[in-house]
């Protein structure tokens, strides 16, 4: 498994727009001081080419694959505060970026899981208290994910498509680079997204730079 690239959130120390890690791929927990330490804030078109390009690092990582995208993708707090990394193929063949971050922040240990923000309200069409998954990070209505590839809405490897795990799981915000291409099944997460009430926004000047980790794969 190829080591930590530039920028990618994996790294030990913390800095501006990378908070340290506690294990398991999340952020250091409750009062990282995102805001206080000006971390770029979901929202911000800067912070999403921020945290998108991160995401793009984090795809570097991905074993290598003659028959799967590598993808990175992070899910960012409201505050800016990281909760959960993952990227392609990271413990299992079968492993999916934006599956591996739901699933981090999903079983993270409710006592180590930031607080949400004081004064703060879901939006919008955001999913009633108790909905969420007893252990679920309390941050995930209000987070964005962030994935290099649009996430899967046909799959054959396991029961569920990513595009369904980010709707059960209760977010309302994706940001991705490129569009998934019809390589090995067809694409058109974006779009079940979108229908379930998901804001997806597509960043096309960090396509090439996604598309390039995945070159061998591409049709010349």
């Amino acid at each position: 498994m190829a080591g930590s690239g530039p920028g990618v959130p994996a790294a030990a120390g913390a800095g501006p727009g990378r908070p340290a890690k506690a294990s398991g791929g999340r952020a250091a927990s409750a009062g990282d001081g995102a805001a206080a330490a000006g971390l770029a804030m979901p929202g911000d078109a800067d912070a999403d080419r921020h945290w998108l390009a991160e995401a793009i690092e984090l795809s570097r990582r991905c074993p290598p694959s003659a028959s799967a995208f590598s993808v990175g993708a992070i899910l960012v707090a409201a505050d800016g505060g990281v909760i959960a990394t993952g990227f392609s193929r990271e413990g299992d063949p079968h492993d999916h970026a934006e599956e591996l971050a739901l699933a981090k922040a999903v079983l993270a240990d409710p006592a180590r899981a930031a607080a949400p923000r004081a004064g703060s309200h879901p939006g919008p069409g955001a999913p009633p208290p108790g909905s969420q998954p007893a252990h679920a990070d309390p941050r995930l209505p209000g987070a964005t994910l962030y994935s290099s590839l649009e996430p899967c809405a046909v799959r054959a490897s396991r029961p569920r498509t990513c595009a369904e795990l980010i709707i059960a799981a209760g977010l309302r915000r994706v940001v991705i680079a490129w569009l998934e291409p019809p390589v090995f099944v067809d694409g058109g997460g974006a779009t079940r997204l979108r229908a379930a009430g998901v804001t997806v926004i597509q960043l096309p000047e960090l396509a090439a730079a996604a598309r390039a980790i995945n070159a061998h794969l591409l049709p010349g």
